[in-house]
């Protein structure tokens, strides 16, 4: 009887324990079913949210691809040009789960932007490779939707938005730019006062010392010691500031100075990126760090050639700044974008040489502009080519007492002396000059814009009732406008002839320009080769002014204008330059006190390694042609290397003494640049910043679309114009873009939650 009943209790044991355990496990199978499916659900969440921020990214990448070569957009160019969700939208999101037709697109407004500093020594902008520069910035905000389905767990929405940053620097917003390769090899100490910038490596070193007060960036990499080994390694020291005004060095502290292996530089490696952050508290930059490209906008990026293989790569997009304007329909056009960057197109004066045959004529134009008051509208087009009308120069030699212009032919004497034009011994070229008086221009300029008119009435200056004068003056050379098979459809002017300018000390402003909103300064280009001899833009007083600082001490209400220089190649002639001696040794040449304020924008040829062609480093990048040994060349500006020389091009080589001497190179940035006024006509480089990511919900998403101007809600303002994801629109035409609402949308306080093993809120102020 005891036996049975221990036996029942024990079952009643074994019955409540087994019920207790399966109702555990049951509970544990519905918590675990529970946290799957909720899992399931966060991931479904997190596709939403990464197809929006894809979108995002899609539309930052179009924007860039857009605006790279648009001038000027309105406050509404998104809603006249929406933004197209791409037709590989679908295939690239992948999964099958993201509905594409649901999938929105939509560009913000363009606000009319301001100028802004980058303040070098706010921690926030130690990364931005613009620091130190004034940028235009326009914020444009660009929004996202996404949902995805799942036949078990229903529908997920996810919205964001983000803020693009397109900001555009003028290119005289650096004291040194290169558009390439850039070298640094001088002999004496060199200084640099702004930012410097290269779209291609940078190569340091220096003989004496070499001084970076500013940014020193390239979207390449950076290296100390030479490009090409006929340079040889130097031992000097190259140093940049800090932010705590404290000059550090490349050199590692140990090991030669002549050895490449004793710096830092981007043969660290993956060290590279922080240990140059840290050392020089981002005022170097590399590649490895986000430095991007800067082109001038409406310029494709300049490819040089391989020395390593036959063919020809030289790809030189940014020389058609330079080059005349030809008609829509010849082989050579460039495309509207590209002319409307090019000095021919928006010069107010145009000095154009012919060959006659037995000589040659210059002629001066103006362009018939839409508007009679704006000198810098667009010019009116016949057959696809800006209209001319002619400007009378007799009237202006009648006037003024001496021609604005003259054409001297090269010849020599019976003992091989030039009696004409003038011998280039770099170029091993003789030259026929033309020869442009900017003393002539400036009082014409001055007279007619007071009232008195030396142009006979071919050209106004009357800011009442008609304007030509925008500061910008081309001279065109002959040039060979022949079908080319190059790529980048080059029309290099002749190599026989080049442009000299003199009496330049005071250039021509209108006077009437900087209180009726016209640009002050003056802007000369060509297509050839020039030559400034003498003073330019500058009293010539070695007592006044400095490197960087104007004659009169004035930055804002300077009699000294902002100018800028564009050409083929530049080279500096001293008052002391006689061209009949331009033959003989430099020692025969002894050049004099020289001082230019002025932008030069210039080709070059670049350094070919194992062989002895140099570019001659940017302390060479204005040429010379006399002995300046111990003579002071004094430059205040900003120097430019945006192309490859076309007709001036013999290289440097190690050979320079059999033409020049180098001078005693006092140079620097202009300050009237560093303060924001810039020559008539200046390029600007464009870059894109990625800031302010964040989730939206679903009332948060609605209200801000709702708040653009314009904007109607439509399949095209969603981004389904052209895209093969589908209009957007049911079988009975009705805008279907709402649907799988879900009411909790996505919590913006808690972006957190998107990307599994993943930050989806990027970097602020993040390069693209």
């Amino acid at each position: 009887m005891k036996l049975a009943q221990r036996r029942g209790s024990t079952l009643v044991l074994v019955v409540i324990f087994t019920s207790v355990l399966s109702v555990v496990a049951a509970s544990l199978l519905s918590y675990g079913m529970s946290e799957r499916r909720m899992n399931k659900s966060n991931i479904l969440f997190t596709e939403a949210r990464n197809a929006s921020e894809s979108m995002v990214e899609y539309g930052f990448s179009e924007l860039k691809m857009r605006w790279l070569r648009q001038t000027s957009f309105s406050m509404n160019e998104l809603r006249a040009n929406p933004l197209i969700i791409p037709y590989t939208a679908e295939a690239f999101l992948g999964t099958g789960r993201v509905d594409c037709e649901a999938l929105e697109l939509v560009g913000g407004m363009v606000p009319p932007g301001a100028w802004a500093y980058i303040d070098p020594s706010d921690p926030a902008n130690t990364n931005d490779p613009q620091k130190g520069k004034l940028v235009f910035s326009r914020d444009v905000q660009v929004y996202a939707k996404s949902l995805v389905t799942d036949p078990v767990l229903g529908e997920r929405v996810a919205y964001c938005s983000q803020t693009l940053s397109v900001r555009d620097a003028p290119l005289f917003s650096h004291a040194i730019f290169y558009n390439m390769d850039l070298e640094f090899h001088p002999g004496p100490q060199m200084e640099i006062q702004g930012p410097v910038h290269a779209n291609g490596d940078i190569y340091l070193q220096a003989s004496d010392s070499l001084l970076f007060y500013s940014t020193i960036m390239s979207a390449g990499d950076i290296f100390y010691g030479p490009k090409t080994s006929t340079v040889g390694y130097q031992g000097g020291t190259v140093s940049v500031l800090n932010s705590d005004g404290d000059w550090v060095s490349f050199y590692s502290g140990s090991g030669g100075k002549t050895n490449p292996s004793s710096y830092y530089d981007s043969n660290m490696g993956e060290d590279w990126r922080a240990f140059s952050t840290d050392r020089w508290d981002g005022n170097v930059g590399s590649e490895a760090h986000g430095v991007p490209s800067l082109n001038p906008i409406g310029i494709d990026s300049y490819i040089p050639d391989d020395p390593e293989t036959a063919a020809d790569e030289k790809y030189n997009p940014g020389y058609a700044l330079i080059e005349p304007v030809v008609a829509e329909d010849h082989a050579n056009y460039k495309g509207d974008a590209v002319r409307e960057q090019q000095f021919a197109y928006k010069a107010g004066m145009i000095l154009k040489v012919t060959n006659q045959g037995s000589g040659y004529a210059v002629n001066a134009y103006k362009y018939k502009r839409s508007s009679s008051t704006d000198p810098t509208s667009a010019p009116i087009l016949v057959d696809g080519e800006p209209e001319l009308e002619e400007i009378d120069l007799t009237a202006v030699e009648s006037g003024i007492g001496s021609p604005l212009v003259q054409i001297t032919e090269y010849s020599e004497d019976d003992y091989g002396n030039p009696v004409g034009g003038f011998y280039d011994r770099r170029q091993q070229q003789a030259l026929d000059v033309i020869e442009v008086d900017i003393a002539v221009l400036s009082e014409a300029v001055a007279s007619s814009s007071q009232g008195t008119d030396v142009f006979g009435g071919t050209y106004d200056l009357d800011v009442s009732s008609a304007v030509d004068w925008n500061g910008i003056v081309y001279v065109e050379l002959p040039y060979d406008d022949s079908t080319t098979s190059r790529a980048d459809k080059v029309m290099p002017a002749v190599q026989n002839m080049a442009v000299r300018l003199v009496n330049g000390s005071e250039v021509p402003t209108a006077s009437f320009a900087g209180s009726s909103g016209y640009d002050t300064g003056f802007t000369l280009a060509t297509n050839g080769q020039l030559y400034v001899q003498g003073h330019f833009n500058s009293d010539g007083d070695a007592s006044t002014g400095s490197s960087t600082a104007t004659d009169d001490g004035l930055t804002y209400g300077s009699d000294e204008q902002p100018v800028a220089l564009f050409a083929d190649s530049i080279t500096i002639l001293s008052s002391n330059f006689d061209d009949s001696k331009s033959k003989q040794s430099p020692s025969a040449r002894k050049a004099s006190y020289n001082e230019v304020s002025a932008a030069l924008v210039t080709g070059l040829l670049p350094s070919i390694p194992g062989t002895s062609v140099q570019s001659g480093g940017a302390h060479n990048l204005p040429r010379f042609l006399e002995d300046w040994s111990g003579v002071e060349f004094r430059y205040r500006g900003s120097l430019v290397a945006l192309y490859e020389s076309e007709a001036g091009t013999s290289p440097m080589t190690s050979g320079y003494g059999a033409w020049y001497s180098p001078p005693k190179r006092n140079w620097g940035y202009s300050e009237l640049f560093g303060a924001g006024m810039y020559p008539p006509g200046t390029p600007n480089t464009r870059d894109f910043r990625r800031r302010d990511f964040r989730f939206l919900n679903e009332a948060e998403y609605a209200a801000e679309l709702a708040s653009l101007d314009g904007f109607d809600g439509s399949s095209e303002a969603l981004g389904h114009g052209e895209s093969t994801c589908g209009s957007g629109e049911d079988e009975d035409g009705k805008n279907n873009n709402g649907h799988g609402n879900n009411e909790d949308g996505v919590d913006s306080s808690n972006p957190g939650n998107s990307k599994t093993g993943e930050d989806s809120d990027p970097d602020v102020d993040d390069e693209i």
